[in-house]
């Protein structure tokens, strides 16, 4: 069916973003763009009792929000790959806005080519900006992705099997600008030992409970925050999520599910940040 026209949400830079752009990077004087261009790797071990004994000490490397374009050129891109790979990860999970629009994240994949490299998979949903108009770059992006060695996530659901017990990754379209189908991937990960939810945004968290009456995974990792962008004290001056500073950034424990909210990588809007530094996430499961 159609996409309403009032539904399309993406915050393309504007006038004075690109002028913001231009200054350097470097100069810690120009301390919001500077911010902007650093990159933390927070490295953290996630316990669990759910998690199944053949998974404990799996590692996953989380990111979300690149933003490739006007602000995040393809030299900051071949870093984040350079780092992400370095951390030498079992599973690369990928939570969208890969550039500004739907045109951007097809040329991100097709023409940046950033070669991720994970021990078992690297997989990923999409984003808001990644579901701008027309409709059939969708699937234009999705075998982008799949050229790159990404598993594109969109109402789907990935599973790794290992000695009995089985590991299930899901992905669903964007809740803003997508047709996100959680009846579907409940269904498709019914029967998992331990699932990953991975929504672009956690903005779709409390529709999971409203409409299913439960939660179905153990964690949900989840971006499009960027943790504020401009936070002062730990409240965001604009947020670009419907349920504002709720799952602004880190972890949250909701209906039995712990949730993770990535401050992001890269920014939208304006190049700048302050009291939300850029980041990635390197995560050891480990069972309890």
């Amino acid at each position: 069916m159609p996409r309403k026209e009032k539904k399309i949400r993406a915050k393309r830079p504007h006038l004075l973003g690109k002028l913001l752009a231009m200054l350097p990077v470097s100069c810690a004087l120009l301390y919001p763009i500077y911010l902007a261009a650093q990159l933390d790797t927070v490295t953290v071990d996630y316990l669990s009792d759910a998690l199944p004994e053949p998974f404990d000490g799996l590692r996953i490397v989380y990111l979300s929000d690149i933003h490739y374009g006007a602000f995040l050129k393809e030299d900051r891109v071949k870093s984040l790959v350079d780092r992400v790979n370095a951390l030498q990860p079992d599973l690369i999970l990928m939570g969208g806005d890969y550039s500004e629009d739907s045109e951007g994240a097809i040329r991100f994949f097709e023409q940046v080519k950033p070669a991720f490299r994970a021990r078992i998979a690297v997989l990923g949903t999409v984003g808001n900006h990644d579901r701008t108009l027309p409709e059939e770059n969708l699937q234009t992006l999705k075998h982008a992705m799949a050229d790159q060695g990404v598993i594109p996530l969109v109402n789907d659901v990935w599973t790794a099997a290992k000695e009995g017990k089985t590991l299930a990754i899901a992905g669903v379209d964007d809740y803003y600008n997508g047709y996100p189908d959680l009846n579907k991937v409940a269904a498709l990960s019914r029967g998992a030992d331990f699932t990953i939810f991975l929504p672009h945004t956690p903005d779709l968290l409390p529709q999971v409970y409203d409409q299913l009456g439960s939660v179905f995974y153990q964690l949900a990792l989840c971006g499009h925050t960027h943790g504020g962008q401009v936070a002062l004290f730990g409240h965001s001056i604009r947020s670009s999520a419907d349920t504002w500073d709720r799952y602004r950034s880190g972890w949250y424990h909701e209906r039995g599910a712990d949730i993770l909210v990535t401050n992001g990588v890269g920014t939208s809007g304006l190049p700048v940040r302050l009291g939300a530094r850029p980041q990635i996430h390197l995560i050891t499961m480990k069972r309890r």
